[in-house]
């Protein structure tokens, strides 16, 4: 069973050493979305520190890690969204890869609904690199529709952005 919790600043080394084994094994895929430029120890660091890190453990082992905010890049705006903002935002999340495939995934999106719910919203929001074609799996998987995509960090390729509208009647 996968338990998800905030993050706490003890917790910083480990996640980070998870996301450096998730780098390589996507970049191993031929996926370079995340490389030594982003994501840095310093974004996860802020994201303990602001309270927006979860960490999803399996039988007490780090297994995943996902920041989960209502924060969007400016470059959302121009995206056809079927919700008004705020929603929630998930943000460089992260499943070790001798995890990957157990369920890690799915439960870092059920406590970031859970937690949109909690706060009211009617949207959750995700982007990912169109090269990462089993993160867009696992987010249609978990009842997101593509509505656009945008450009980010200079990279030639688009960033599909995924919305799941939360409002009832809507899956």
């Amino acid at each position: 069973m996968t338990e998800v919790r905030m993050a706490c600043p003890q917790d910083l080394e480990q996640v980070w050493a998870l996301v450096r084994r998730a780098v390589a094994h996507m970049n191993a895929l031929g996926n370079p979305q995340w490389g030594a430029d982003y994501p840095t120890m310093d974004f996860y660091r802020e994201d303990i520190r602001r309270g927006e890190l979860y960490a999803a453990f399996v039988d007490g082992t780090l297994a995943g890690a996902a920041c989960v905010n209502t924060a969007e890049a400016p470059e959302y705006t121009a995206v056809p969204w079927t919700a008004a903002p705020p929603a929630v935002v998930i943000h460089r999340m992260a499943v070790d890869p001798a995890f990957q495939r157990t369920g890690v995934g799915r439960a870092l999106f059920r406590f970031a609904e859970e937690e949109a719910r909690r706060r009211g919203l009617s949207a959750m929001r995700i982007d990912t690199y169109s090269l990462n074609h089993r993160m867009q799996a696992l987010i249609r998987s978990q009842g997101f529709m593509q509505v656009g995509e945008i450009h980010l960090h200079g990279r030639p390729l688009t960033y599909p952005c995924f919305e799941k509208n939360l409002a009832a009647g809507v899956s």
